[in-house]
């Protein structure tokens, strides 16, 4: 329970911060999150691989550069409502670790400062927090400057992220057992496409 509020606090704050302190809000309707899943069922049988999505990502970028995106693990979306249920509960145990959580800061200044339609190439070190464990995570992004003064950031090569290092591996072996796979990979290359619309 304690976990839970924990969790909540932070989603809390995340959402509670004023617009004068916010360059840019994440709009979910124009961003998209994917991250694509491995499983074998037999030995020497090739691997499937299949994207999947989470439909739900709020953040912010303030005005001093510091950042907080957030991926409510909830919203993952297979194709599948079965599985949908068995990688919340199961796997991401969302009831106690309902968000995963990215930290860092970027030069905000560059980003203001771009003129419209232009882009930048930018590496962006930060901290991931899922299940109460964090790791510092690297990432080779693009941002575009939009017409509208929106940011545009993409992954400018996948993420790979791995659930061991988040202590999910239980989850993982729980899930490959169930669906009678030989191999279920714990790590899975991330993309996403994120607009940032400037707050007024």
């Amino acid at each position: 329970m304690q976990k839970t509020i924990g969790y909540a606090a932070v989603a809390a704050l995340t959402f509670a911060l004023s617009p004068a302190y916010a360059a840019w809000r994440v709009d979910n309707r124009d961003s998209t999150f994917n991250f694509v899943s491995s499983k074998a069922a037999a030995p020497g049988v090739a691997a499937i691989q299949e994207v999947q999505t989470f439909k739900q990502i709020d953040g912010v970028v303030g005005d001093d550069g510091k950042l907080e995106f957030n991926v409510e693990l909830g919203s993952v979306e297979t194709n599948i409502p079965l599985r949908n249920e068995r990688l919340k509960g199961m796997l991401f145990k969302v009831a106690d670790n309902p968000t995963a959580v990215f930290t860092g800061t970027v030069d905000a200044s560059q980003f203001k400062a771009m003129p419209l339609g232009a882009f930048a190439n930018v590496s962006l070190n930060g901290q991931l927090t899922i299940n109460g464990q964090s790791k510092l995570l690297s990432a080779s992004l693009r941002v575009d400057k939009l017409a509208s003064g929106a940011l545009r950031v993409s992954t400018g090569v996948p993420i790979i992220v791995n659930l061991n290092d988040y202590g999910l591996q239980d989850g993982v072996t729980a899930l490959r057992t169930m669906m009678n796979l030989n191999v279920l990979a714990s790590s899975a290359p991330v993309t996403f496409s994120v607009v940032l619309k400037p707050e007024k």
